[in-house]
C-alpha cells in the first residue's frame, strides 16, 4: 500500500509540469450551506483535469526501453488526455482506447495532445479487452486508469497543494470513479490534516463503490446510466479498495439532477465551468448531504471538460 512518501516522490516529479491549481470558494455557498467551504479547482488543471497527475508520474517512472515500445490506455475521456500529454511531453506514442460513446470533446482533446484513438464499445470489460488485445499485439506498456501505485500517487498530489494553501480541514470531499482520486488524496489528507474526515461521493447508479465499501468487499455493477461519465465504471480498482477501507470515513451519493444544479452554481454564481463528474463531491456540499455546521470543507473539482451539447442543455 502507498504511503505519503510515495505521494511526496510524485509531488517533485509531476510539480514542474502541472498547474497549482486554486482553492475557490463563495460566500454565498457558505452562507447556504452554513459552513466555510473550499473547492480545489482541478478543472483548471492542464488537459482540463487532475488526470495529468497520476497519467504524467506513471509515463515518468517508465524506463527508456518500456517508453520506446509505446504505451496504451482505455479512458472514457479525462485520463485518455492525461495520457496523450504527458505521452508527448515525455517523448513517447500513446495509443488509447476509449468508448464510442465518450464525449466528443474529449475524444478530440486526446487526439489533439497527439494520441492515437482506437474506439470500442461502452462497457468497461470491452475497454480493458481491446487494450489488452493492442498490448499483446505490439507490445504496448500499459498506463492503467485508476489501478496502479504510481498513478494514485501521483492523483494524491492535489492535497499536498490543498495543505500549501489552508493549515486547517474538516472534512474533503472527493469524486470516485475507479477510485485512483480518492485513495491517493487520502493518503495525503490524513498525514497532512491528522483529523480530517475523507469523504467519497458517487451518483446514484454508479454506486459500486458505496455498495463495495458497505460490504467490504468489490461489488461490481452493470455499465451505469449516469450524467458522470467518469463514474461509468463498473467497479472500483483492487488497490484503490483497499486504500478506501483503510483511509475513507464515508461513501455518499448524489443524484444526476443534484449534480445538475451544482454545475449550474459553478456557471452562474462562481463563473467556472465544471463537467458533470467533477461536480459529483461540490453537489454533496451544495446539498449537505451530511447535514454538516460551522465545519471548514474542501471538496475537488475533478475536471471541467463538459460536452458543449450537455451544457447547452443543462442551461
Amino acid at each position: 500500500m502507498i504511503t505519503f512518501h510515495d505521494i511526496e516522490d510524485a509531488y517533485r516529479i509531476v510539480k514542474p509540469v502541472v498547474h497549482k491549481t486554486p482553492l475557490l470558494g463563495s460566500r454565498t455557498l457558505d452562507e447556504r450551506v452554513g459552513n466555510e467551504v473550499l473547492f480545489k479547482a482541478e478543472n483548471l488543471q492542464r488537459i482540463g483535469a487532475f488526470k495529468i497527475r497520476g497519467a504524467y508520474y506513471k509515463i515518468a517512472s517508465l524506463s527508456e526501453e518500456e517508453r520506446k515500445r509505446g504505451i496504451v490506455a482505455h479512458s472514457s475521456g479525462n485520463h485518455a488526455q492525461g495520457v496523450a500529454l504527458a505521452a508527448k511531453l515525455l517523448g513517447t506514442k500513446a495509443v488509447v482506447v476509449m468508448p464510442k460513446s465518450s464525449p466528443p470533446n474529449k475524444v478530440a482533446g486526446t487526439q489533439g495532445y497527439g494520441a492515437e484513438v482506437v474506439f470500442c464499445e461502452d462497457s468497461s470489460d470491452d475497454r480493458e479487452r481491446v487494450a489488452k488485445e493492442l498490448q499483446e499485439r505490439h507490445g504496448y506498456v500499459p498506463v492503467p486508469p485508476f489501478d496502479d501505485d504510481k498513478i494514485i500517487a501521483g492523483q494524491g498530489t492535489a492535497t499536498v497543494e490543498i495543505a500549501q494553501d489552508i493549515r486547517e480541514l474538516d472534512y474533503l470531499f472527493v469524486p470516485v470513479g475507479g477510485g485512483g482520486l480518492i485513495a491517493g488524496n487520502a493518503v495525503a489528507a490524513k498525514h497532512l490534516f491528522p483529523n480530517i474526515k475523507v469523504i467519497g461521493v458517487e451518483t446514484e447508479p454508479a454506486n459500486d463503490c458505496q455498495q463495495s465499501f458497505r460490504k467490504k468487499e468489490i461489488v461490481r455493477i452493470n455499465p451505469p446510466n449516469t450524467i458522470a461519465d467518469g463514474m461509468r465504471t463498473q467497479a472500483v480498482g483492487k488497490r484503490n479498495f483497499e486504500i478506501i477501507l483503510q483511509y475513507v470515513d464515508d461513501m455518499i451519493t448524489v443524484t444526476d439532477d443534484q449534480v445538475i444544479e451544482m454545475m449550474r452554481f459553478f456557471l452562474e454564481r462562481m463563473k467556472i465551468v465544471v463537467e458533470p463528474t467533477g461536480a459529483v463531491a461540490p453537489a454533496a456540499i451544495y446539498h449537505n448531504v451530511l447535514g454538516l455546521s460551522g465545519k471548514k470543507l474542501c471538496a475537488i473539482i475533478s475536471g471541467g471538460n463538459v460536452d458543449p451539447a450537455l451544457l447547452k442543455k443543462i442551461l
